[in-house]
């Protein structure tokens, strides 16, 4: 299963980094790299970097795309599209300063659960990143 980190880059240094995403990619990381002594560092730095967002706002958008597929369900925060014939597993968890999602589908699949293209995804573990909006669907 992947792991995505989905962030909403501030509209300034979104326009700065379109066409060098692997700077942010590479900032962000060592973000997430940060032992627990420097957490205050980090979070200092990814308030400068991202935009906050609407949880629930964010919540109730990604409920209403959602709500009429028959493997969707939605279990406290948290967002679950289970579809036992394909084997697919999708878990979508909104935080104030990130959309975590994980999934074992096709990652490029990932724009019909999201309600915004206007993100900046990275995989750590498997060193990915793209904007949502330069994504090809398929």
């Amino acid at each position: 299963m992947r792991t995505f980190y989905v962030f909403r880059i501030s509209s300034d240094l979104s326009v700065l980094m379109e066409d060098t995403p692997y700077n942010l990619y590479k900032t962000l990381e060592s973000i997430y790299l940060l032992n627990k002594e420097s957490a205050s560092f980090g979070k200092d730095l990814l308030d400068q970097l991202i935009t906050p967002l609407e949880k629930d706002k964010i919540s109730k958008t990604i409920y209403e795309l959602n709500k009429d597929n028959d493997f969707y369900m939605k279990v406290g925060d948290k967002h679950k599209i289970i579809n036992k014939y394909r084997k697919e597993q999708t878990e979508i968890e909104v935080k104030n300063s990130h959309i975590l999602l994980k999934t074992n589908a096709f990652y490029k699949n990932i724009k019909n659960f999201l309600p915004s293209n206007y993100f900046f995804v990275c995989d750590f573990a498997n060193k990915d990143y793209f904007w949502l909006s330069k994504l090809v669907q398929c």
